[in-house]
């Protein structure tokens, strides 16, 4: 991601407040009903002096199979002064079923037949950029949040519908993709809000694998795609600069890219102790 997307802010608080939660047993046996409704409250002080609040509700209710979220945040910049600059309200509800096991896929009984499943296909790729391969650009940068990559900004052949930048994150000396990011300054909406987002449909179908929730209060998805490789899904509320952003990557590379970023300071501090030798000898002579 661009630098300014790192955080700068010099005072940052965050609570959060389990405000209740209420089970209650269905009459009928293996369903039961769950609402858990949760808060949390955020709050930035920025470069220029203003002070940026959040306050988010959220609410996850199940009904036998049917699970329903609703997520309100409320937005407020304040100046030094604490004025009010300017206020938002924005609301993200979805629904969706699980079925009787949950979010795993159920296991076959002892008599079925178990059929040879083919390999999925292309899941060591993410945006037309395969993990493991070399990237070919000239435009890398540091980026302090990921200290052991350096990223690019490319444009894949089939763009995403609302996204606007895409970056690459490779190790720092053989340039292998390790890290791919697709990034919307605007939530991207799914168009209806009761049926499963369009974005996580779309990631089960293309690495066939289950979305899985992380957190109760903001729409937040894992996919497990195989192979030591992942993918995160933030809908809304992504960063600062960016409320969706999803993010693939291999954990195998990560280590290729420290220990790479690991013979590149092993090689600069034997230089730099060879330039100090010479340095000294030349001084030496000298005097």
């Amino acid at each position: 991601m661009q630098d300014k997307t790192r955080k700068t802010g010099i005072a940052v608080c965050s609570l959060v407040a389990l405000t209740a939660i209420a089970f209650a047993a269905a009459t009928n046996a293996g369903k039961k009903d769950v609402s858990q409704k949760s808060s949390e409250a955020s709050v930035v002080t920025n470069d220029n002096g203003t002070v940026s609040r959040t306050f988010t509700e959220c609410t996850v209710s199940t009904n036998g199979s049917l699970v329903s979220e609703h997520r309100r945040e409320t937005r407020t910049t304040l100046d030094a002064d604490g004025n009010m600059l300017e206020s938002s309200t924005s609301e993200y509800t979805q629904s969706y079923t699980v079925g009787d096991m949950g979010l795993t896929a159920p296991k076959p009984s002892i008599n079925a037949k178990v059929e040879k499943v083919a390999p999925i296909a292309n899941a060591d790729s993410f945006m037309g950029l395969k993990f493991g391969e070399e990237f070919k650009g000239t435009n890398f940068v540091a980026d302090a949040d990921e200290p052991t990559l350096v990223r690019a900004k490319f444009t894949p052949k089939k763009t995403l519908g609302g996204f606007n930048d895409y970056y690459v994150y490779v190790t720092p000396k053989t340039h292998k993709v390790v890290k791919v990011y697709a990034c919307a300054k605007e939530a991207v909406e799914p168009g209806t809000s009761w049926r499963r987002h369009y974005l996580i449909e779309a990631l089960e179908k293309r690495y066939q694998t289950w979305a899985r929730p992380r957190s109760p209060f903001r729409p937040i998805y894992s996919f497990d795609i195989g192979g030591g490789r992942y993918i995160t899904t933030v809908l809304a509320g992504a960063t600062r600069d960016y409320e969706t952003i999803i993010v693939a990557w291999d954990d195998a590379l990560l280590t290729t890219a420290a220990d790479e970023t690991e013979e590149i300071r092993a090689e600069a501090r034997k230089a730099a102790a060879e330039k100090r030798n010479l340095r000294v000898s030349d001084a030496a002579d000298a005097f």
